[in-house]
């Protein structure tokens, strides 16, 4: 274990400065605001996921939900530079003992992975309904590249590729809601979750682009990454997010890849008085498309800010689309060695669009958790039924 860090940036005044930097980005292109072009729309998108499991050793949800309402503004300097801001509100009723897919599954140890969120503890208290803004910043995207500065996700998870599923909600891996309860599979590289930050990324050159991103302070209890939710899990100071994505296309054989590497470090907060090591995170993963098929992987390591503590999670898959309808085969597999949790998943998906705007997605799915006592298992149907919306839209030339 490193010893107490006497260097570590102050929070407060790095968070100072990121609203600082805000206002000039904000009040720099306001005297010729009004001449310029605005565009605004807002989306609205509802999602059930209706479940009939069978349990062992597991406690699924039968229904749970998410609501959200997006929306973007943006306008063209006279130099071409395109301003933009965003802003997302969300709601959801996921799993009422994994808020923020962080967990305690009453293993032994209390202490929770860094990057994870998942641990050995007891804790059965229940969450219900949350309700959070889940983005708010603002862009300059020009000549030599974009700056997003505000609440946002890194580029390590903005920058993700990983497999294609007809499931949009409750995937084998990276769930934004989860029936089972056993999900523990998330390799999108979301170390941060909706936190204040700074983040660039480069033009994109013959297909490729990098970017960085630096968070102060990442605590927040946001719907699909809950910081310092519950005892024994850390926040997260001074992350620093490095990511590349490559899109190509070959024309010669119509073969689109894309592919994705991301390293990102931070400093956990201690708990109860136990100072962590750094913790260190890096993913890849990939995904080739022809014709109507797609096939990708995607792969995330992490040492969870303990040593003999790591967490690794792995995804592969491939999905073939039939007119309007994507049928998808997944499986996963995830492991923490903190939490002494192992993990297997697997889903048979199909999803089609029945009239503009709604799609319904019936899946087969089969969820096995191990632990040093038992195996939890959940299997059976799950249906996901979306509806997407055009809520407002604007257009001033």
């Amino acid at each position: 274990m490193c010893s107490a860090r006497s260097n570590r940036l102050d929070a407060l005044p790095m968070r100072s400065a990121l609203l600082l930097s805000t206002a000039i980005f904000m009040a720099a292109p306001m005297p010729q605001a009004f001449a310029l072009p605005l565009d605004i729309e807002s989306d609205l998108e509802a999602a059930t996921v209706v479940s009939l499991l069978d349990d062992k050793r597991a406690d699924s949800e039968a229904v749970l939900y998410e609501i959200s309402l997006d929306t973007e503004a943006e306008t063209i300097l006279q130099n071409g530079t395109e301003l933009g801001a965003r802003v997302t509100l969300r709601g959801q009723r996921d799993h009422p003992l994994r808020p923020g897919f962080a967990g305690d599954f009453g293993t032994g140890s209390a202490l929770a992975g860094a990057y994870s969120g998942l641990s050995g503890g007891f804790d059965d208290v229940e969450t219900g309904a949350r309700g959070r803004v889940e983005a708010a910043y603002i862009r300059a995207d020009g000549g030599y590249g974009e700056l997003r500065i505000g609440k946002d996700r890194g580029v390590a998870a903005r920058f993700f590729e990983g497999t294609p599923s007809a499931l949009t909600y409750s995937a084998v891996a990276n769930p934004y809601l989860d029936p089972t309860g056993l999900k523990i599979n998330r390799t999108n590289h979301d170390v941060t979750g909706p936190s204040a930050k700074l983040s660039y990324a480069s033009p994109r050159i013959l297909g490729l682009r990098a970017g960085v991103s630096f968070t102060p302070e990442a605590d927040g209890q946001n719907l699909d990454r809950s910081l310092s939710d519950a005892t024994g899990q850390p926040g997260l100071e001074n992350v620093v997010e490095a990511a590349a994505n490559l899109s190509r296309t070959l024309r010669s054989s119509g073969i689109r890849i894309e592919a994705s590497l991301a390293w990102s470090t931070a400093e956990p907060d201690d708990v109860a008085g136990l100072t962590r090591d750094r913790v260190e995170t890096w993913s890849l993963g990939a995904n080739i498309e022809r014709d109507d098929t797609e096939f990708g992987i995607s792969w995330l390591q992490s040492d969870n800010a303990f040593s003999g503590g790591d967490y690794s999670a792995w995804e592969t898959g491939i999905a073939h689309d039939f007119g309007k309808t994507r049928v998808s085969l997944n499986y996963g597999e995830a492991d923490d060695d903190l939490a002494r949790l192992s993990s297997e998943g697997v889903s048979i998906a199909a999803k089609r669009e029945l009239s503009d705007g709604f799609d319904v997605a019936l899946s087969y799915q089969h969820e096995r958790l191990g632990t040093p006592g038992s195996t939890r298992t959940s299997k059976g149907l799950v249906v996901e039924i979306t509806l997407q919306a055009d809520f407002f839209e604007m257009s001033r030339n």
